[in-house]
């Protein structure tokens, strides 16, 4: 089994931990280890319960699933919020890493802040002979702010220059410290440097601004020099300010492969490589090859900014009816988590209840125009996206998902590189939130008006006749018409994964499926008892089969057996009261049946399997796949699927793909060949020779006959 490491973080989005992450990532993957990046999303600054909600996000890790957890400590504005969580990982005994922090019990990690500043310094003194200079640092008891101030003297005392004459200012590492010693040397209560060296970038950009906008020709009258240098190739924030700034970039990746290397065992590598970015804020002038990544970067930030605005996410996810719906919609619009390989939305199994349980998470996996069933695991075991099989290590983000202080669960972004989301993804979490209270409402109100679903007329859920005036229209009919009944059946002890009013969404659901199929001349029934009954024309001949297929694709391939049973049966008379007894009788014995299955050793993981074969027939998983999942040999699978479901393991992948191919032919205009591709045949005779076996028919003669 493959290594796992924890990382923990805040705003994984931005610059500085997107560096980070990267190098973790880098040296993680060299180890065939998988990294699960746990962070919020805005990492609030005010002191608000509703603001700060987000950060039940760290209540969710358990360090008992990993190697060893790193701690990125710099990203947290009040590192106190994950006291919880860290009390854990001591008691777990695990290998425990901070990065730029100290915390008890955690070994740290840190940059070599001092010689990169040491190296600015000297780039002032040598290159441009100044000796005149100030020096603006974080506040007097911050360590990474003494530790940057200790490099520059060590220049100074390097090149003989007395400290008694480095005027050293005090600040708090944001633009308003920049801003205030700007205003100073302005007003002449101080007298101004030939240099102002700033440990980092934000207060350089507050001196800059000030200065700039007062008239000062820097670097003419004043050179002016950063640190830090944010995401390297995702820099934020040095295009925004006027002139160009002049900075030192920190090795934040260095840091990430180190801390991975604590964990993982190595040595720290040496990092000799030069980090000086030239700007225009001292008279070296621009370095082309970084502003032209800077520029890049920003290009592909605003143009994934403009995909997430003119796309039409939101109005989509709203219009969704049910939790498949919902996740379909989130498939189609896929393209929006940029780079992304798979997502995984893991669901609280009560989440369209009043509040958040978190013993149970319905886990549905997503990627490019796909969406799977939900698999549900306990909050105990291991999250299902990190046990899903990859060929590669990958990084896991690990986001909450909520809505003021509900929580619906969380997403798992799946990048198979090195890799992270951008700004973006704030707006698409945000979407999915909102939405998904939209829905929760909507079902509130869609159960409250199941308490009266019968009107004179209609049937409230399903829009389809009533019983009564049913039989009316059938007596009407004549002898040119048949009856096609549908029952449903609900198990038992029947999954619970979408809230209360589950077996209301199969309802709606196979009520839909059968809408799109009917034509004018067919009328539709729900009777009280989930039994829809349906009058055809004689003459259509294959309405019984376009409607099994129909709702073996739309509703078997979302829900399987262990959540409803679909039984059929036909009549050529109109009896309805006959056909009502004779589909019960039908439904009873395909209960028992599964009942019976149900006491097997290893139905529900057999039931699993199946239930990936149905819905994604395109994906069939390998004989040696499945055998070695759960731990026998291939023989004893294939004896143990034939016991459960009385059919060969093959037999019924190849019956899945035909039902898909059936589906796909009279439903859709696709050609054969892509008819083929989309069921998972790469050869198309050898798809018509299939289909032919089991349907009798070709592909052609078949869509000729159905269409008929």
């Amino acid at each position: 089994m493959r290594r796992r490491i924890a990382v923990i973080t805040a705003r994984a989005d931005a610059s500085e931990q997107r560096d980070i992450l990267y190098g973790i990532s880098e040296a993680a993957f060299r180890k065939d280890t998988d990294v699960a990046v746990y962070s919020n999303i805005y990492n609030h600054w005010q002191d608000d319960d509703l603001l700060n909600y987000e950060n039940i996000i760290y209540s969710l890790i358990e360090p008992d699933l990993f190697d060893g957890v790193i701690v990125t400590a710099e990203a947290f504005r009040d590192i106190t919020i994950i006291n919880d969580t860290i009390d854990k990982i001591r008691a777990a005994k695990i290998p425990a890493i901070v990065i730029d922090g100290e915390i008890d019990g955690f070994k740290s990690v840190y940059s070599d802040d001092e010689t990169d500043l040491e190296k600015m310094t000297e780039h002032l003194i040598t290159v441009h002979g100044f000796t005149d200079i100030d020096i603006l640092t974080g506040s007097r008891d911050n360590a990474a702010s003494q530790k940057r101030l200790n490099g520059c003297k060590r220049a100074f005392g390097k090149h003989g220059i007395s400290l008694d004459n480095v005027r050293v200012y005090y600040g708090n590492f944001w633009n308003d410290s920049g801003e205030e010693l700007a205003r100073r040397y302005l007003s002449g209560e101080i007298p101004r440097p030939q240099a102002v060296i700033c440990t980092n970038d934000s207060m350089a950009f507050g001196l800059c601004d000030v200065l700039s906008e007062a008239g000062v020709d820097i670097p003419g009258e004043l050179t002016v020099t950063g640190y830090d240098l944010t995401g390297g190739d995702h820099t934020a924030g040095r295009i925004y300010h006027y002139p160009l700034l002049t900075t030192y970039r920190r090795n934040r990746r260095k840091m990430g492969r180190d801390a991975v290397g604590a964990i993982l065992g190595g040595s720290p590598v040496q990092d000799n490589s030069d980090r000086f970015v030239s700007g225009n804020t001292c008279s070296c002038g621009i370095c082309r090859s970084h502003l032209l990544d800077e520029l890049i970067a920003e290009k592909i930030d605003q143009y994934h900014t403009i995909m997430s605005t003119v796309a039409q996410f939101s109005g989509r996810l709203t219009t969704s009816r049910t939790l498949e719906e919902y996740t379909g919609a989130v498939s189609e619009f896929f393209y929006l988590l940029h780079g992304a390989d798979r997502l995984f939305l893991c669901l609280d199994s009560a989440w369209n209840s009043e509040r958040f349980n978190g013993g149970e998470f319905l886990c549905c996996a997503i990627g490019n125009e796909y969406s799977e069933p939900p698999i549900k695991f306990s909050s105990g075991e291991t999250p299902v996206p990190f046990i899903t099989e990859h060929d590669s290590p990958a990084i896991f983000y690990v986001n909450p998902v909520c809505f003021q202080t509900r929580l619906y669960g969380y997403t798992v972004l799946e990048y198979n590189r090195q890799a992270s989301y951008d700004f973006s993804f704030r707006d698409w979490n945000k979407t999915v939130a909102d939405t998904l209270e939209f829905l929760r409402m909507k079902n509130d109100i869609h159960y409250l008006t199941q308490c009266q679903r019968q009107s004179a007329l209609y049937d409230s859920l399903t829009g389809f006749y009533n019983l009564r005036e049913f039989e009316s229209i059938v007596e009407e009919a004549g002898h040119n018409f048949c009856i096609q009944a549908v029952k449903l059946s609900f198990p038992d002890g029947g999954e619970y994964l979408f809230g209360e009013n589950y077996h209301s969404d199969i309802i709606a659901e196979t009520a839909s499926a059968i809408k799109r199929i009917c034509a004018q001349h067919e009328i539709c029934c729900r009777t009280d008892d989930n039994t829809f009954l349906i009058l055809f024309k004689r003459e259509n001949g294959m309405f019984p089969e376009k409607l099994k297929i129909s709702l073996h694709n739309e509703v078997y391939s979302r829900h399987d057996e262990r959540q409803v049973i679909i039984t059929y049966h036909s009549s050529d008379n109109t009896l309805v009261g006959e056909l009502r007894s004779a589909v019960s009788l039908n439904a009873e014995h395909d209960v028992g049946l599964i009942s019976e299955r149900r006491r097997l050793p290893h139905y529900n993981e057999l039931a699993d399997i199946r239930n990936r074969i149905i819905s994604v027939p395109n994906k069939m998983p390998k004989l040696s796949e499945v055998s070695r999942k759960m731990c026998v040999s291939e023989g004893h699978f294939r004896l143990i699927y034939r016991q459960c479901f009385d059919v060969s393991y093959n037999r019924d992948c190849i019956n899945s793909r035909v039902m898909k191919a059936c589906y796909l032919l009279y439903s859709t205009a696709m050609s054969i060949y892509a008819t083929a591709v989309s069921c998972g045949y790469d050869d198309e005779k050898f798809f018509s020779r299939q289909f032919r076996q089991v349907t009798g028919f070709s592909p052609a003669e078949y869509r000729k006959k159905i269409l008929r």
